[in-house]
């Protein structure tokens, strides 16, 4: 699962595949820390990979991977 931190018209979201609702914050720092706790709580449920990627523009960085 790839969970997505971006960066839109100064705000921060949190990108979730399946779900159709994103979370706002105008702090990117909590927006990753969300993203980071939702990564890690996926692959301890399910043992799957789970990575967040943080995205700004057209550039973007894989900032955290468990699994």
């Amino acid at each position: 699962m790839m969970i997505k931190v971006q960066c839109q018209d100064r705000r921060w979201r949190v990108v979730q595949p399946g779900h159709a609702d994103a979370a706002d914050f105008e702090c990117g720092a909590t927006a990753f820390d969300l993203a980071d706790a939702l990564a890690r709580a996926h692959h301890e449920q399910t043992g799957s990979a789970a990575a967040v990627r943080v995205e700004v523009q057209d550039a973007f960085v894989d900032a955290v991977r468990y699994g």
